[in-house]
């Protein structure tokens, strides 16, 4: 698979196999992710790889926790009862063999106060880049992934980060699986989506939030060539 395959097709993957991840193509997807560009080579990131199985199950359930409760339930305002019907999608979830933490840890502290501001977004981009080469590496491999976030609504993850040993000085930025699908995983082809269905979605509607799920707007609704387009 090349590259331009690889990251057009990766999807976020439910449900997985339980056999265990190579360790050579953990090893494969760390090198991905530390490869990101970083501007003045920050490189800011740091990683916890759980493949300890008690650990693992533990990481899954508390995944699964903070997105029903403080994903679904508290930031998108859907019901206990609503958020129910995506949680059965995660049936096999705690088979995941493997979790990759993606952290935090800043290793230069230089910035004047009124920088900081600049150094963060340069932290951030620098995070999710790794992330993401992390996900497309997977993906090549024949392993899946699933961004987790969100984990400035559940105390910056305290549980998550006391289960792990992470120092407290370190933040948890993203969370993911690394497994093989599930043999019966589906692979949902992603479909053209309207620029209304992003702008439709509110707090507290499933069905718009259905919607936003099953596509990606195509180029031409976000690029703009030469000139923005009006």
């Amino acid at each position: 698979m090349d590259c331009q395959e690889a990251l057009t097709t990766r999807r976020g993957v439910l449900r997985y196999d339980p056999r265990p991840v190579e360790p050579e193509l953990i090893e494969q997807v760390l090198a991905a992710a530390v490869a990101a560009p970083s501007p003045a080579n920050l490189q800011p990131w740091a990683f916890v790889v759980v493949t300890e199985p008690e650990l693992a199950v533990r990481t899954a359930r508390y995944l699964l926790d903070v997105q029903d409760r403080r994903v679904f339930q508290e930031f998108l305002g859907l019901r206990p009862e609503e958020t129910g019907r995506y949680i059965g999608l995660y049936d096999l979830f705690e088979n995941a063999p493997c979790f990759i933490v993606v952290c935090n840890e800043p290793k230069a502290r230089f910035a004047l106060p009124e920088h900081e501001g600049v150094l963060r977004d340069w932290t951030l981009m620098c995070l999710g880049a790794a992330t993401a080469n992390l996900m497309a590496a997977a993906t090549a491999l024949g392993l899946g992934t699933r961004w987790f976030g969100g984990f400035a609504l559940d105390g910056g993850g305290s549980t998550l980060k006391e289960l792990l040993g992470i120092p407290d000085a370190v933040e948890i930025a993203a969370v993911t699986p690394l497994g093989y699908p599930a043999d019966d995983a589906p692979i949902r082809p992603r479909r053209p989506q309207a620029r209304a269905e992003l702008a439709a979605f509110g707090r507290g509607d499933p069905p718009a939030l259905a919607s936003l799920l099953r596509g990606k707007l195509p180029l031409d609704e976000v690029v703009h060539r030469n000139k923005w387009n009006l």
